[in-house]
């Protein structure tokens, strides 16, 4: 079998990306409408998620570091639905992995699974929250805004789905999923303006990474705003995304997919004759 010829094709289109993380996190704590909420001697819950972040550790640092600077006494809180094996146990393991314990961080790390009833949504069904986070004083959130691989609408990946399924723990988690695309685009959103309404969350970091996967832009965005601008992030990070250079192929080949990667399992590959591919959005 003959094969056509193979010529090496690289991106080189430049991609922001923040020169000291650490200190614009801080800056960003420091400068926000949200840090005035915060008053010295308060418990602040601090939400970290099951994802792996560009520069994951010296984010959650320079939070836990800038609430301190506040005067708050800042914990972290497993949030991550029900990743980790929805065990305690399995989401310190999993948190750990990015350093993201006592150790590193200089203050209590908590993975309790036990949730709470709210209230209900405008769906009629109930609204779960992590107990640890509703008896903090205050509770604060790190979250990577970005598309999700399996639906598209105003709110994807980010604060507001961390809010309803992380900090949902497993019935959070598990009653989203259970309706599917529409409990990921839909049910979301309403459960999370429970949320805001009934707890004591003020606000978040939201981190955006380039196509090269570094951390791109930070910026602490408060519960009074959070419906309105997290919309516009996620197109910012939508427009940052990696992608094909190319109108259409004949043939694509993959050489490493999974959750990490893709957000599914497996990849069907099959040919597609030039130009059956759509460009890029």
């Amino acid at each position: 079998m003959q094969f056509p010829e193979v010529q090496l094709v690289r991106q080189i289109a430049p991609q922001p990306s923040l020169a000291d993380v650490a200190a614009e996190v801080r800056r960003q704590w420091l400068a926000s409408k949200t840090a005035k909420r915060l008053k010295p001697g308060m418990k602040v819950a601090v939400g970290c998620g099951s994802r792996g972040l560009a520069n994951y550790l010296p984010i959650a640092k320079a939070t836990v570091d800038a609430l301190k600077e506040l005067g708050v006494k800042p914990f972290v809180v497993a949030a991550m639905g029900s990743h980790g094996g929805a065990t305690a146990e399995g989401q310190r393991e999993l948190l750990a992995s990015y350093d993201l314990d006592e150790a590193h961080l200089g203050v209590p790390v908590v993975t309790d699974m036990d949730a709470a009833t709210i209230g209900t949504n405008s769906w009629g069904e109930p609204v779960w929250w992590d107990k640890n986070a509703l008896a903090a004083d205050a509770v604060v959130t790190v979250s990577r805004v970005k598309p999700h691989t399996d639906f598209r609408g105003p709110f994807e990946s980010g604060i507001v789905k961390m809010l309803v399924i992380g900090l949902g723990k497993r019935h959070g988690a598990d009653q989203v999923h259970s309706l599917g695309t529409r409990g990921l685009r839909d049910m979301i959103p309403v459960s999370a303006r429970v949320i805001v309404e009934k707890t004591p969350f003020v606000g978040g970091l939201a981190v955006i990474e380039n196509a090269n996967e570094q951390t791109a832009h930070v910026e602490v965005v408060d519960r009074d705003d959070l419906f309105e601008r997290e919309p516009v992030l996620l197109q910012q990070a939508s427009q940052l995304m990696g992608r094909l250079p190319f109108a259409g192929m004949d043939v694509l080949i993959i050489g490493e997919s999974g959750k990490n990667y893709s957000g599914v399992a497996s990849i069907s590959m099959r040919p597609m004759t030039l130009g059956s591919m759509p460009a890029p959005e």
